[in-house]
Formats: C-alpha cells, structure tokens, sequence
C-alpha cells in the first residue's frame, strides 16, 4: 500500500510526502523529469509504513501537522493515511473540530 501527499504553497517548491516501500534515491530519480515540466523542486519525505506509524505516536510534529492539515492525496485518500497511521476515526473528527 502507497500513500503519497502534496502540499503545494505559494513558494517555489512542492512538498511530498510517500508512506511506502520505495527509497528516496529511487524517488529522486523518478522526480527529476517532473520537476523539470513544473519548473518547481519537489522536496520529498519518504516513510515506510511502520516508520510513519511510529513517528505519529511518538507525536512527530510535522507528521501530526500533516494527518492534521489539508492535502491533495496523489495515491491513496484520507481513511489509507488513518489504517497506515493507526489514527481512529474519532481521534481525527476531535483533531479536526479543535
């Protein structure tokens, strides 16, 4: 199972995050045509799903803020990122109403 997240902001480059078995020199490889088309630089961020899972228990910032905040799912949707991240539907709603 991939997850892949992009955030895109008014700066010159795209965030993205992947949660599955790929490597970032992998990834990289792959990127370097899309970031030539969209004249932006893509700064990933990979994670296996066992590393995703455990950073978001252990209360890692960025990834909180990720589970927690808008994004435009490239693979996968919002109920894959709970299952992968161990996030109960409950905890998300009261995250989201705060």
């Amino acid at each position: 199972m991939g997850i892949n997240w992009a955030k895109f902001t008014a700066s010159d480059y795209i965030d993205l995050l992947v949660v599955g078995e790929v490597t970032l020199e992998d990834l990289l490889a792959r990127l370097a045509d899309v970031e030539r088309s969209l004249g932006r630089a893509v700064n990933p961020t990979v994670y296996s799903a066992t590393e995703f899972k455990s950073k978001l228990a252990s209360g890692n910032h960025f990834l909180n803020s990720v589970v927690r905040g808008e994004k435009v799912f490239l693979i996968g949707n919002e109920d894959e990122l709970r299952e992968v991240g161990g996030i109960r539907l409950a905890e998300s709603r009261a995250d989201q109403s705060r």
